[in-house]
Order: C-alpha cells, then structure tokens, then sequence
C-alpha cells in the first residue's frame, strides 16, 4: 500500500455547458489553472453521447454510446502535469447502467455540474511496467 496525507486547499464548482466534452473540459480547466497538481473530482449531470473504455488489463475496450443518459456520479483525480483521471456511471432510461473509464467523447446534453477539490501536495503518475499504465506514485509506504 501506499499513500499521502492531503490537505484540501479549495474548491471550483464548475458548470459544463450543453456540447461540452466531459474530459475534455477539464483537461481544458487544467490548463487555465496550472497551479493544479492534486485534486478530486467528482460529479452529476446529463449526455447526449457516452464514450467510456474498459481496461481488459492490456489495453482499453472503447464503447460509444448515443442516447440520452443521466449521468449517476462522475468520480476521478488530477495529477502532476494535470492527468485528468476520471470514471463514470451512466444511467439509462428503462433503469439500467453502463460506466467505465471516461474517454473524450461524452458530450452534454443539457448540463453537468462538478465539484474539484484542490489538494496539497502534488501527485505524480509514474508508468508501471507490469501494466503499461501510469498509476499513482505516492511516497509513504505501508
């Protein structure tokens, strides 16, 4: 295991527009506030279209979806140099679900509403070679 203790610095209550790309937006927010460099993200709202991948443990399975669909809980992380990580949860009309990793391509139909939480320190990313994944690098060991 490993971990860091976080201190919440602040927070941005942002509002995406109808045409937004989910990811993309925030990808975007990223680079306005290069300050950024940990943070949570979490998240509620609606898609006209849903792109989403499942990792099958050697690369991601893409899935387009165009509908209309709530979006149940949007949940994810910014790292160092702003990777912006994030999964949703995508409910269906007649009550069922889809989700998986949020890829560019989920497009808002009327709106989504997000919380990011800004944390000190910084996060980092690094590539582990058994998965070919960045995934979190945190100092303190368990």
């Amino acid at each position: 295991m490993e971990y860091i203790k976080q201190k919440p610095q602040y927070s941005f209550l942002i509002r995406l527009l109808k045409g937004e790309d989910i990811l993309l937006s925030l990808q975007k927010f990223c680079e306005k506030f290069t300050d950024i460099s940990a943070g949570s993200i979490k998240g509620i709202g609606a898609v006209s279209q849903v792109k989403y991948g499942f990792f099958d443990g050697e690369k991601y399975l893409e899935n387009v979806l165009e509908e209309n669909l709530e979006v149940l809980s949007i949940i994810g992380n910014i790292a160092e140099g702003q990777i912006v990580h994030l999964h949703g949860i995508f409910g269906k009309a007649d009550g069922t679900c889809i989700g998986g990793h949020i890829l560019p391509g989920c497009i808002i139909s009327v709106t989504c509403e997000l919380t990011v939480t800004v944390f000190e320190p910084k996060v980092i990313r690094k590539l582990d070679p058994e998965t070919n994944l960045k995934l979190l690098s945190l100092p303190e060991k368990m």
